[in-house]
């Protein structure tokens, strides 16, 4: 059985809130609750599954949202200073990030406990084996220096694997932040990058130095960077009533909003930011301060549609791809592709800047947009595991897409 999840985001806790334990504790009692279901095969007969491959699919850390790149320094730079500075940002991520990843290496040392199986093909519960369990991080467009990270921090030591891609022919996952128009680089930081740092660790500092309640800020800040980055005005707007009933306190977070976007378009212009020569830079600053849909229509609002939802195109493996970052904008016919994206929470016709979903792929949409009450995960079967079937979401909400068929059998254990 494969496990694969993603978009964890956990930063170093400056500028947002880590994810609540409770979502980790859940996940990992999915995992064990559906791995001792996939016991029952096709013939209604349980044999205990022969293992587990768990792969984090990119953006476990947030190393982007954090105030250590609001001096002289930015993510982006190949400097010494920079290395340095992401090193120390995933040391602090580390208080956070501790325990949900010496929970995942504990599993890898020990395996994952499932009822053996009884003489007539029935689970014994008070008979557990242990099945063994592998668990390999991927690098995302948020935590891209997981890979060439140095190697005496805490989880380099915890025995999981790290790369850029997981599997084979028939089973392959990748954080697919390549098929995102605002991951697209030529020189300079690409749009998310800029926007991360630039905009929302922006804003967010802006937002904790004001007196009152840090926490309350810091999860409106880790709501904003967990959804599309072209959500954050919608979101923004939502979340106001949770952080304040006061008018004068919601005005002059509105003020910080927008102080930030000012001040994100002159970084973005300053580096190069990939994609302004296309008037990228313009057309997001007026939607992150509009943030309503076209009701009056702007050059600005059709340069964003033209440059922004323009798909780039994805291709898969020959069997079965699990994304984690957005909905890939295109696929080949070839491949069936499963994203666990960010949700898409934007209303009405404000639908039309975002990339179309295309046939084939299916996406997760967690229920609650806002504050996730789980982590996007999905466990996908082996031949014959589960009764047969091919995947189960382990999320709270519901799986979408267009078209989306699974083959019947996913040779899993030859994919490693």
């Amino acid at each position: 059985m494969l496990v694969v999840t993603a978009n964890w985001a956990i930063p170093d806790g400056n500028l947002s809130a880590p994810p609540p334990r409770g979502l980790f504790e859940r996940l990992f009692a999915d995992v064990r609750r559906v791995a001792a279901r996939a016991g029952f095969r096709r013939d209604g007969r349980y044999r205990p599954i022969e293992r587990v491959v768990i792969v984090l699919a990119g953006d476990t850390f947030d190393c982007l949202v954090s105030d250590r790149w609001l001096g002289d320094v930015r993510p982006w730079e190949r400097r010494r200073e920079a290395a340095a500075r992401q090193t120390d940002l995933f040391r602090a991520a580390w208080r956070h990030a501790r325990r949900p990843l010496v929970a995942a290496a504990r599993l890898a040392r020990r395996g994952l406990a499932v009822p053996s199986a009884g003489t007539h093909g029935r689970p014994v519960p008070t008979a557990a084996v242990a099945v063994p369990v592998h668990v390999v991080m991927l690098a995302g467009d948020r935590d891209a220096a997981v890979e060439r990270s140095a190697r005496d921090l805490p989880w380099r030591r915890l025995g999981i694997g790290v790369g850029n891609a997981w599997g084979g022919e028939a089973v392959r996952v990748v954080h697919g932040a390549a098929a995102d128009p605002l991951a697209d680089r030529d020189s300079g930081p690409t749009l998310l990058e800029s926007l991360a740092v630039d905009l929302l660790a922006r804003f967010g500092a802006g937002l904790v130095a004001q007196p009152g309640s840090g926490d309350r800020r810091r999860r409106l800040v880790r709501d904003l960077a967990a959804g599309h980055p072209l959500d954050m005005p919608l979101l923004l707007r939502s979340s106001l009533p949770l952080l304040t009933d006061d008018a004068t306190h919601a005005a002059r977070v509105i003020d910080i909003w927008r102080r930030s976007v000012d001040r994100w378009v002159r970084e973005a212009r300053r580096w190069g930011c990939a994609a302004d020569d296309h008037g990228a830079v313009e057309a997001i600053a007026w939607w992150m301060e509009a943030g309503e849909p076209d009701a009056h229509p702007r050059p600005a609002a059709d340069r964003l549609i033209d440059v922004l939802a323009t798909p780039l195109p994805f291709r898969g493996g020959q069997g079965l791809t699990v994304v984690g970052h957005i909905g890939p904008g295109a696929s080949d016919t070839a491949s069936q592709v499963v994203c666990l994206g960010p949700p898409n929470i934007r209303p009405g016709r404000a639908r039309a800047f975002r990339p179309p979903v295309p046939a084939g792929v299916s996406c997760i949409r967690t229920a609650d947009a806002v504050r996730p009450t789980a982590l996007p995960a999905v466990a996908i079967f082996e031949a014959g595991e589960g009764g047969g079937r091919a995947l189960e979401w382990l999320t709270a909400g519901d799986a979408g897409g267009t078209g989306h068929v699974l083959p019947g059998s996913v040779p899993i254990l030859g994919a490693a």
